[in-house]
Protein backbone atom coordinates (compact mmCIF):
# COMPACT_ATOMS: atom_id res chain seq x y z
CA UNK A 1 0.00 0.00 0.00
CA UNK A 2 1.16 3.61 -0.88
CA UNK A 3 2.27 5.52 2.37
CA UNK A 4 -0.42 7.74 3.44
CA UNK A 5 2.49 10.36 4.80
CA UNK A 6 3.74 11.11 1.13
CA UNK A 7 1.59 13.53 -0.40
CA UNK A 8 1.71 13.29 -4.23
CA UNK A 9 1.56 15.75 -7.16
CA UNK A 10 -0.36 13.33 -9.23
CA UNK A 11 -1.59 9.96 -9.28
CA UNK A 12 0.34 7.19 -12.08
CA UNK A 13 -3.93 6.00 -12.34
CA UNK A 14 -6.50 5.31 -10.77
CA UNK A 15 -5.58 2.45 -9.00
CA UNK A 16 -2.87 3.88 -7.03
CA UNK A 17 -5.56 6.92 -6.00
CA UNK A 18 -7.35 3.87 -4.75
CA UNK A 19 -4.39 2.91 -2.35
CA UNK A 20 -4.08 6.74 -1.28
CA UNK A 21 -7.34 6.94 -0.14
CA UNK A 22 -7.18 3.52 1.51
CA UNK A 23 -4.12 4.24 3.53
CA UNK A 24 -6.02 7.75 4.84
CA UNK A 25 -9.24 5.07 6.07
CA UNK A 26 -7.33 2.45 7.48
CA UNK A 27 -10.15 3.19 10.32
CA UNK A 28 -12.43 1.51 8.71
CA UNK A 29 -10.21 -1.87 7.38
CA UNK A 30 -12.23 -5.52 7.56
CA UNK A 31 -15.33 -3.53 8.97
CA UNK A 32 -18.42 -5.48 7.54
CA UNK A 33 -20.44 -2.46 8.26
CA UNK A 34 -18.43 -0.13 6.07
CA UNK A 35 -19.99 0.00 2.35
CA UNK A 36 -17.67 1.95 -0.54
CA UNK A 37 -19.74 3.08 -3.57
CA UNK A 38 -18.21 4.26 -6.51
CA UNK A 39 -19.68 7.45 -8.54
CA UNK A 40 -20.10 5.98 -12.08
CA UNK A 41 -17.83 6.11 -14.13
CA UNK A 42 -14.04 7.04 -12.84
CA UNK A 43 -14.89 6.73 -9.44
CA UNK A 44 -15.16 2.91 -9.69
CA UNK A 45 -11.83 1.78 -9.88
CA UNK A 46 -10.92 4.42 -7.48
CA UNK A 47 -13.72 2.62 -4.99
CA UNK A 48 -12.45 -0.68 -6.19
CA UNK A 49 -8.72 -0.42 -4.97
CA UNK A 50 -9.77 1.03 -1.95
CA UNK A 51 -12.29 -1.64 -1.01
CA UNK A 52 -9.99 -4.70 -2.00
CA UNK A 53 -7.43 -2.99 0.65
CA UNK A 54 -9.64 -2.53 3.26
CA UNK A 55 -11.41 -5.84 2.83
CA UNK A 56 -14.93 -4.07 2.76
CA UNK A 57 -17.94 -4.73 0.15
CA UNK A 58 -18.10 -1.98 -2.90
CA UNK A 59 -20.43 -0.97 -5.13
CA UNK A 60 -21.20 1.87 -8.03
CA UNK A 61 -24.10 4.57 -7.45
CA UNK A 62 -25.08 6.24 -10.92
CA UNK A 63 -24.65 9.95 -11.36
CA UNK A 64 -25.14 12.06 -14.17
CA UNK A 65 -24.02 15.99 -14.02
CA UNK A 66 -26.08 19.03 -15.28
CA UNK A 67 -23.77 20.50 -17.14
CA UNK A 68 -24.18 24.84 -18.10
CA UNK A 69 -25.05 25.27 -22.29
CA UNK A 70 -22.17 25.34 -24.08
CA UNK A 71 -19.80 25.08 -21.29
CA UNK A 72 -19.08 20.82 -20.76
CA UNK A 73 -16.19 21.65 -18.30
CA UNK A 74 -18.98 22.88 -15.79
CA UNK A 75 -21.64 21.58 -14.05
CA UNK A 76 -24.26 23.77 -12.56
CA UNK A 77 -25.92 20.58 -10.78
CA UNK A 78 -26.34 16.60 -11.22
CA UNK A 79 -28.65 13.42 -10.33
CA UNK A 80 -27.65 10.52 -8.42
CA UNK A 81 -29.42 7.16 -8.51
CA UNK A 82 -29.01 4.46 -5.65
CA UNK A 83 -31.68 2.01 -5.65
CA UNK A 84 -35.07 3.43 -5.45
CA UNK A 85 -33.78 6.71 -4.58
CA UNK A 86 -32.67 9.54 -6.88
CA UNK A 87 -31.63 13.44 -5.91
CA UNK A 88 -31.04 16.51 -7.92
CA UNK A 89 -28.65 19.17 -6.24
CA UNK A 90 -27.64 22.21 -7.13
CA UNK A 91 -23.82 23.96 -6.91
CA UNK A 92 -25.12 27.10 -5.27
CA UNK A 93 -22.39 29.42 -6.39
CA UNK A 94 -22.89 28.21 -10.22
CA UNK A 95 -26.90 27.91 -10.43
CA UNK A 96 -27.30 31.34 -9.85
CA UNK A 97 -25.38 32.92 -12.62
CA UNK A 98 -26.42 30.02 -14.89
CA UNK A 99 -30.45 30.71 -14.60
CA UNK A 100 -29.51 34.29 -15.20
CA UNK A 101 -27.57 33.49 -18.68
CA UNK A 102 -29.93 31.13 -19.95
CA UNK A 103 -33.64 30.53 -20.12
CA UNK A 104 -35.82 28.07 -17.75
CA UNK A 105 -36.93 25.98 -20.68
CA UNK A 106 -33.27 25.53 -21.99
CA UNK A 107 -31.89 24.46 -18.57
CA UNK A 108 -35.44 22.26 -18.23
CA UNK A 109 -34.36 20.71 -21.43
CA UNK A 110 -30.54 20.00 -19.65
CA UNK A 111 -32.26 18.38 -16.84
CA UNK A 112 -35.02 16.49 -18.74
CA UNK A 113 -31.85 14.92 -21.13
CA UNK A 114 -29.80 14.09 -17.93
CA UNK A 115 -32.46 12.27 -16.36
CA UNK A 116 -33.02 9.80 -19.20
CA UNK A 117 -29.29 9.43 -19.56
CA UNK A 118 -28.86 8.56 -15.88
CA UNK A 119 -31.94 6.32 -15.84
CA UNK A 120 -30.10 4.35 -18.86
CA UNK A 121 -27.23 4.21 -16.91
CA UNK A 122 -28.54 2.63 -13.82
CA UNK A 123 -30.54 0.03 -16.01
CA UNK A 124 -27.17 -1.01 -18.09
CA UNK A 125 -25.01 -0.92 -15.51
CA UNK A 126 -26.70 -1.28 -12.08
CA UNK A 127 -30.13 -2.81 -12.34
CA UNK A 128 -32.64 -2.88 -9.28
CA UNK A 129 -30.47 -4.72 -6.38
CA UNK A 130 -28.05 -2.81 -4.98
CA UNK A 131 -26.11 -3.59 -1.43
CA UNK A 132 -27.82 -2.42 1.52
CA UNK A 133 -27.12 1.15 3.15
CA UNK A 134 -29.52 1.77 6.18
CA UNK A 135 -27.51 1.68 9.36
CA UNK A 136 -23.95 1.48 7.32
CA UNK A 137 -21.57 3.73 7.23
CA UNK A 138 -21.20 4.72 3.60
CA UNK A 139 -17.62 5.48 1.65
CA UNK A 140 -18.59 7.54 -1.20
CA UNK A 141 -15.50 7.72 -4.00
CA UNK A 142 -14.72 9.35 -7.23
CA UNK A 143 -11.56 10.17 -9.20
CA UNK A 144 -11.75 13.74 -8.25
CA UNK A 145 -14.05 16.62 -7.87
CA UNK A 146 -14.51 19.74 -9.89
CA UNK A 147 -17.62 21.63 -8.97
CA UNK A 148 -18.40 18.84 -6.35
CA UNK A 149 -21.67 18.57 -8.30
CA UNK A 150 -21.81 14.80 -8.49
CA UNK A 151 -21.15 14.00 -4.83
CA UNK A 152 -23.21 16.37 -3.60
CA UNK A 153 -26.13 14.70 -5.28
CA UNK A 154 -24.61 11.22 -4.24
CA UNK A 155 -24.59 12.69 -0.51
CA UNK A 156 -28.41 13.03 -0.78
CA UNK A 157 -29.36 10.04 -2.42
CA UNK A 158 -27.48 7.54 -0.19
CA UNK A 159 -28.58 9.68 2.97
CA UNK A 160 -32.36 9.07 1.45
CA UNK A 161 -31.25 5.44 2.56
CA UNK A 162 -30.66 6.04 6.29
CA UNK A 163 -26.62 5.26 6.56
CA UNK A 164 -25.27 5.87 9.81
CA UNK A 165 -22.60 7.60 8.68
CA UNK A 166 -21.21 9.37 5.14
CA UNK A 167 -17.80 9.68 4.61
CA UNK A 168 -16.29 10.83 0.98
CA UNK A 169 -12.88 10.26 -0.02
CA UNK A 170 -11.42 11.99 -2.83
CA UNK A 171 -8.16 11.91 -4.36
CA UNK A 172 -8.05 15.79 -5.58
CA UNK A 173 -10.88 18.19 -5.05
CA UNK A 174 -10.39 22.25 -5.03
CA UNK A 175 -11.16 24.71 -1.96
CA UNK A 176 -14.61 25.67 -3.78
CA UNK A 177 -15.79 21.72 -3.54
CA UNK A 178 -14.05 21.50 0.15
CA UNK A 179 -16.24 23.48 1.36
CA UNK A 180 -19.35 22.35 0.14
CA UNK A 181 -18.75 18.91 0.79
CA UNK A 182 -17.33 18.85 3.88
CA UNK A 183 -21.00 20.48 5.04
CA UNK A 184 -22.83 17.93 3.77
CA UNK A 185 -20.63 14.84 4.75
CA UNK A 186 -19.77 13.94 8.41
CA UNK A 187 -16.43 12.88 7.30
CA UNK A 188 -14.88 14.65 4.40
CA UNK A 189 -11.13 13.26 2.81
CA UNK A 190 -9.00 14.63 -0.11
CA UNK A 191 -4.96 13.28 -0.36
CA UNK A 192 -4.54 16.59 -2.63
CA UNK A 193 -6.13 20.23 -2.16
CA UNK A 194 -4.75 21.74 -4.84
CA UNK A 195 -4.46 25.65 -4.96
CA UNK A 196 -4.38 26.26 -8.53
CA UNK A 197 -7.65 23.87 -9.95
CA UNK A 198 -8.66 23.37 -13.96
CA UNK A 199 -8.90 19.86 -14.04
CA UNK A 200 -9.34 16.20 -12.30
CA UNK A 201 -7.32 14.89 -15.34
CA UNK A 202 -4.73 17.06 -14.72
CA UNK A 203 -3.76 15.12 -11.28
CA UNK A 204 -3.34 11.84 -13.13
CA UNK A 205 -0.51 10.82 -14.85
CA UNK A 206 -2.88 7.77 -16.61
CA UNK A 207 -6.89 9.18 -17.16
CA UNK A 208 -8.40 6.93 -19.84
CA UNK A 209 -11.97 6.52 -19.96
CA UNK A 210 -13.54 3.52 -18.19
CA UNK A 211 -15.62 1.32 -20.09
CA UNK A 212 -18.87 -1.06 -19.35
CA UNK A 213 -16.65 -4.24 -19.32
CA UNK A 214 -14.33 -2.42 -16.92
CA UNK A 215 -17.04 -1.56 -14.40
CA UNK A 216 -19.17 -5.25 -14.27
CA UNK A 217 -15.54 -6.60 -13.79
CA UNK A 218 -14.94 -4.60 -10.89
CA UNK A 219 -18.38 -4.80 -8.57
CA UNK A 220 -18.79 -8.36 -8.08
CA UNK A 221 -22.26 -8.61 -8.27
CA UNK A 222 -23.34 -6.71 -11.42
Amino acid sequence: MTSARTTPIRFSDRVEAGEFLAAALTTYSQDPNVLVLGLLRGGVPVAAETARILGVEVDALAVRRLVVPERSDVSFAALASYGQNTSLQYVKRIWGPTQEKFSAEILAAVEAQAREELAELQERLIGEIVLPVSGRTVILVDDGAASGASMLAAIDAVRAAGPKRVIVALPVAPTSARADLSDSADEFISIISPKVFNTVSAFYSRFDSVSDKEIIALIPHL
